[in-house]
C-alpha cells in the first residue's frame, strides 16, 4: 500500500505526530500489482479456453507503383495502409505461426433480441477477455483489428458432409479492442484486454487464411520473389494456390504457365465458404432459365408485321418514314348492325342445304353509299360468292410434336371479276405493299380471303408482298435465319443469279449469318443471325462473352508480367502522372 504522510495532533499533550495515509493506488506497478496480475492470469488459465491467434502482420507488398496512394513499404507493419485513398487494407499478410492464448467469454444461446427495429439474432458477436500481460508476452503486441481468432473448442467433428477430410473450424475476426472494465483491480491498473469478435466471412482480406490447403506436407506458404521453388510444391499467390511443375527460378511469379499450374488441393475456403454453393445455385438458375428461354433476345416469330412505307422510288416524299408502319386508308369499319350473317337456306329446289351470306337491307344500303363515295360499283343484290371449308396445316414445334389435324376454317371468294377495291384479310388497305397501283407492287390479287364477320365483301384479298423489315420488333440479339412473317428463304455462300423482287437469301458464309432481301436493284441487309444462348458461355455470339466476360491474358515479351485482357474500370480510370519534359 501507498503511505502518504499527514500530521496528527495529540489532544492530551498537544504533541505533533506523523501518521501515514492509506492509498491503494501507486504511481508505479509494484508487488501488489504483480500479485493480483498473476492471480488473474492463473484464473484465466484454469477457467478459460484456448484461442488460436492468426497474427496480422500488415498489408501485402504491392511492388513498385507510380500511384502515390498505394505506396510500397520497405518493412511489413500492421500500421501500414495499403490504399491511402480509400483507407483500406484489402490484401493482408498473416504470420504463418499460430499463437495460443487463453481467453474467456460467455456462451450464448440462439436468442432473438427484440428492439424497436424488429428481431435480431444476438449470437453473431462475441466479447472475449484475455490477460493483458500474457497477450503482450505471447503475441508481442495487443490484439487489434485485423487479427483472426480460431476457437478450437468449437470444432465440428460431425459435419453433414461425411467426405470432408477435416473438422470444421470456427473463425472470428476482431472488429474492436479495449481494456475490460472488469479487469481493473484495487490498484486502478487494468489486467484484462476485451476484444469484440464477429464471424469470419470469405472476403479478400482473409484469403490467406482460408486458401491454405488442408494437406500441409508440400505447402510452402506465400510466394516469395527471392526464393526458388522445386517442382511439386504448392504456394499461395493472390487468392489462389499454384503448384510448381518444374524448377522455378527466383522472381518468376504465378500464373506463368511454363512454371506454375493451379493446384487442385482442397482448402478451407472450399469447405467453409458458401462461394461454391452460391455458384452451384446460380448455375442451376441459369440452366432453368436456359430451359425456359433457350435463346437470348426477342422471339418475334408470332408477331404480325404491318405494311410499311417503301423506299424513295416508291414513296418519294415519305423516305423519312422508311420501315415504319404505314397508316391504312380507305378502311371500312362495320358495327354490329351492319355485319352479315352466315346461314343455310333449304328449299325443295336444292338437293342439300346451301350456305349463304345474309345481309340486311340497311347493311346493303350502307355498303352502296360507301361504294358511291369511292366511285366504285355498288354491291349487287344477287352477288355470287363461293363458300368453301378448308383445313389449315397443323402447327408443329421444334421436335415436330403438335396437333394431328389443323384448324378448319370457312373461306369466301367472289365469283365475279376482280375490279377492286382491294384490301387485306383484316379489312385494311395500306399505301405500302398492299396497293396494286403503287410502284414496285409484287403481290398477288386473289378472290379468296379468310371469312370474318367484319370483312367487307366489296374488297378483294391482296396477297402481301414480302416484308421489308421486322417492323418495331427489332432489338438486341433478335436476329434469326428466318425472314419476317415466315417468308421462304434461300441459303448459300453466293447470291442467286436471277432473283425476284422480295426474295430473301441467307448468306451462310458470313459469321454471324446475314439475311438479305432483293429490292430489284441491290440486296438489302435485313438482319443478322445473332440469336445466342442465355448462359453467356464462351460459345455465345454476343458481347457478353467475347468482351465483357473475356478471360484471356497477355504475357508481355521478355518479362514475367501478365496483363488480363479484361480490365476493371478502376484501373483504366486511375490517375497517372503526366510525362513532363525535363527542365533545361
Amino acid at each position: 500500500m501507498n503511505y502518504i504522510s499527514r500530521p496528527i495532533y495529540c489532544q492530551a499533550c498537544s504533541d505533533k505526530y506523523i501518521m501515514p495515509r492509506l492509498s491503494l493506488y501507486r504511481p508505479n506497478k509494484q508487488n501488489d500489482y504483480n500479485f493480483l496480475d498473476k492471480t488473474i492470469s492463473e484464473m484465466l488459465t484454469v477457467g478459460g479456453t484456448d484461442l488460436y491467434i492468426h497474427k496480422y502482420m500488415g498489408p501485402s507488398n504491392q511492388g513498385p507503383s507510380i500511384d502515390y496512394t498505394q505506396p510500397e513499404y520497405l518493412n511489413t507493419s500492421p500500421t501500414n495502409i495499403q490504399d491511402l485513398l480509400f483507407l483500406e487494407n484489402r490484401d493482408r499478410t498473416y504470420d504463418p505461426n499460430i499463437y495460443r492464448l487463453r481467453g474467456h467469454y460467455n456462451v450464448q444461446n440462439l436468442d432473438f433480441d427484440l428492439s424497436q427495429f424488429g428481431l435480431f439474432l444476438n449470437n453473431d458477436i462475441l466479447f472475449i477477455t484475455v490477460h493483458y500481460n500474457d497477450m503482450i508476452d505471447i503475441i508481442g503486441r495487443k490484439l487489434m483489428v485485423g487479427d483472426v481468432l480460431e476457437l478450437p473448442h468449437l470444432l465440428d467433428y460431425n459435419p453433414l458432409k461425411e467426405t470432408i477430410p477435416t473438422a470444421l473450424k470456427r473463425f472470428y475476426q476482431i472488429t474492436d479492442a479495449n481494456f475490460a472494465s472488469e479487469g481493473f483491480t484495487q490498484t486502478w491498473y487494468p489486467h484484462l484486454w476485451r476484444i469484440k469478435c464477429e464471424k469470419l466471412v470469405d472476403s479478400q482480406e482473409f484469403s490467406q487464411i482460408l486458401q491454405e490447403p488442408i494437406n500441409q506436407d508440400n505447402y510452402l506458404g506465400q510466394w516469395d520473389k527471392d526464393k526458388t521453388y522445386p517442382p511439386g510444391y504448392i504456394i499461395s499467390f493472390g487468392d489462389k494456390n499454384y503448384e510448381s511443375i518444374t524448377e522455378v527460378p527466383a522472381g518468376v511469379k504465378p500464373p506463368d504457365p511454363a512454371y506454375w499450374v493451379l493446384s487442385d488441393e482442397q482448402n478451407l475456403k472450399d469447405i467453409l465458404s458458401t462461394y461454391n454453393k452460391n455458384i452451384e445455385i446460380n448455375n442451376a438458375q441459369l440452366d432453368e432459365a436456359k430451359r425456359l428461354l433457350p435463346k437470348a433476345g426477342y422471339d418475334r416469330s408470332g408477331l404480325y408485321i404491318v405494311p410499311t412505307y417503301g423506299t424513295l422510288t416508291e414513296q418519294g416524299t415519305l423516305q423519312k418514314l422508311y420501315n415504319q408502319p404505314a397508316p391504312p386508308i380507305n378502311t371500312v369499319i362495320l358495327n354490329n348492325n351492319n355485319t352479315g350473317t352466315l346461314t343455310t337456306v333449304s328449299s325443295q329446289n336444292y338437293r342439300t342445304a346451301s350456305p349463304v351470306l345474309r345481309l340486311s337491307r340497311s347493311t346493303i344500303d350502307n355498303l352502296n353509299n360507301i361504294a358511291s363515295n369511292f366511285s366504285i360499283n355498288s354491291l349487287e343484290k344477287f352477288a355470287t360468292l363461293n363458300l368453301e371449308l378448308q383445313e389449315l396445316a397443323p402447327e408443329r414445334i421444334g421436335n415436330n410434336s403438335g396437333p394431328v389435324s389443323g384448324t378448319r376454317v370457312l373461306t369466301v371468294s367472289s365469283m365475279g371479276l376482280i375490279t377492286g377495291p382491294y384490301g387485306t384479310a383484316d379489312n385494311t388497305y395500306a399505301t405500302a405493299d398492299a396497293d396494286p397501283e403503287a410502284p414496285g407492287f409484287t403481290g398477288d390479287i386473289t378472290q379468296q380471303m379468310d371469312w370474318r364477320a367484319d370483312c367487307d365483301p366489296r374488297f378483294q384479298f391482296i396477297a402481301r408482298a414480302s416484308p421489308r423489315s421486322f417492323g418495331y420488333t427489332t432489338g438486341y440479339l433478335d436476329g434469326t435465319a428466318e425472314a419476317p412473317n415466315g417468308e421462304p428463304t434461300g441459303a448459300g455462300i453466293s447470291f442467286p443469279q436471277n432473283p425476284k423482287i422480295g426474295d430473301y437469301f441467307l448468306r451462310i458464309d458470313y459469321f454471324p449469318q446475314i439475311l438479305y432481301r432483293w429490292n430489284g436493284a441491290v440486296w438489302v441487309r435485313i438482319s443478322t443471325n445473332v440469336r445466342t444462348e442465355t448462359g453467356m458461355t464462351i460459345d455465345d455470339k454476343s458481347q457478353l462473352s467475347s468482351f465483357i466476360n473475356n478471360q484471356g491474358e497477355i504475357y508481355i515479351n521478355n518479362t514475367q508480367e501478365v496483363v488480363p485482357q479484361r480490365q476493371a474500370l478502376s484501373t483504366i480510370l486511375s490517375l497517372k502522372p503526366d510525362n513532363l519534359p525535363p527542365v533545361a
